[in-house]
């Protein structure tokens, strides 16, 4: 028994370090914390990757490789500089320093004043997505306000966004509210309901924008401007409706089906989702941890998965490489049917306990689901 313990072990082991180099070929000797509160203070050094996940980040000194974050709060002070790329997942994010190499952020509310080296690829709230909530944690409002400088391209989708800084490559944004004030070395193309640009704004390229009417803009701002219109809605006023009862339907949908596949597994395999609740409930900042790394690596997946393929073929022939396609399709809906039933049930126990009573754990499973697909 403990040898097939140690075995598993081992095997995870090795998995999680390949992966790990996968995501960076510097990542030797990735350093990892799991604090409520974490902080690199001014002077201080980290050679390695560093993956975080806390409450509160505050890095002001200099992490030489990647960093990913996990937080309520992320904050990289104007002293702080992150000398590989930036994965952040966090409710407020805050970039006052420097990030030499990509940024990657989904977040409610994003504020970068400092100097990003290369691409961004940003996800927020606010607009007509703004939802707020007191979580106990230090907090910005939500939405992208980008003033400081990005030296390549800026992907930005959200709900509502302000640009005032530069943007030394092209401008892709899906955006619910823009006001724009900024500078782009190249072109820009973008999508908004709600688009305001200013005098000072200035596209060395090519404009391209979709709103619902064009714009009134200000001479020279770009080469060249292409408007497109949006397409308007198939009856007005009603849209909007459809568009509630499509979400709705939708939405039951998805939870009447987390609700079989639940009842079935409390039916049959109820420890399939007891067990890792409670090792989660009982370290949540660790698994909080090994979750975001985990959500990272799932990039290489389907790169593994196609090489894996490919080697079975040429050494074994055709059929088990087949075999080995249809048993990584179905690890992987596996793992895509598994995911939400497990953070589901997490959360409903979560909000049970502090609602009081002893509740049905398929009713937690449920709560918990419907949250998360809202």
């Amino acid at each position: 028994m403990n040898s097939g313990k140690n075995a598993s072990r081992w095997l995870v082991l090795t998995l999680v370090v390949f992966l790990a180099v996968a995501v960076s070929s510097a990542a030797l000797s990735a350093e990892l914390s799991g604090d409520e509160i974490y902080t690199v203070p001014q002077g201080e050094v980290v050679d390695d990757d560093l993956y975080v996940g806390a409450n509160e980040i505050y890095i002001n000194g200099i992490v030489k490789g990647d960093l990913i974050a996990g937080a309520q709060y992320i904050e990289i002070g104007p002293t702080g500089v992150i000398e590989g790329d930036l994965w952040a997942v966090s409710n407020s994010v805050v970039i006052a320093g420097t990030v030499l190499d990509d940024l990657r952020v989904a977040g409610g509310g994003v504020e970068i004043s400092g100097l990003i080296g290369d691409d961004a690829f940003l996800t927020g709230a606010g607009g007509p997505f703004e939802f707020s909530f007191d979580t106990g944690f230090p907090s910005i409002e939500q939405g992208l306000r980008i003033s400081g400088e990005i030296g390549g391209d800026l992907f930005a989708f959200a709900g509502g966004a302000e640009i005032s800084g530069t943007i030394g490559g092209d401008l892709f944004g899906g955006i619910g509210a823009l006001d724009f004030a900024g500078v782009i070395g190249g072109n820009a193309e973008i999508q908004a309901s709600e688009f305001n640009i200013d005098d000072a704004a200035r596209i060395g390229g090519e404009l391209k924008y979709t709103a619902t009417e064009p714009l009134e803009l200000p001479a020279g701002i770009a080469r060249d401007i292409t408007f497109e219109a949006q397409e308007p809605d198939e009856a007005p006023g009603g849209s909007i409706v459809g568009a509630f009862i499509r979400w709705v339907l939708r939405t039951a949908a998805i939870v009447i089906g987390v609700g079989i596949l639940g009842w079935l597994l409390f039916r049959f395999r109820p420890n399939t989702l007891l067990r890792p609740a409670a090792a989660i409930r009982a370290k949540p900042l660790e698994t909080g941890v090994y979750g975001l790394i985990a959500a990272v690596l799932l990039i290489f997946i389907p790169i593994a998965s196609t090489i894996l393929v490919t080697f079975t073929a040429a050494f074994w022939g055709v059929l088990p490489a087949v075999a080995m396609f249809v048993f990584l399709v179905a690890a992987s809906a596996l793992v895509w049917f598994f995911s939400p039933l497990l953070t589901g049930y997490w959360l409903g126990e979560a909000i049970g306990r502090r609602l009081g009573g002893d509740r049905a754990p398929l009713f937690l499973l449920l709560l918990g689901a419907v949250l998360i697909v809202i």
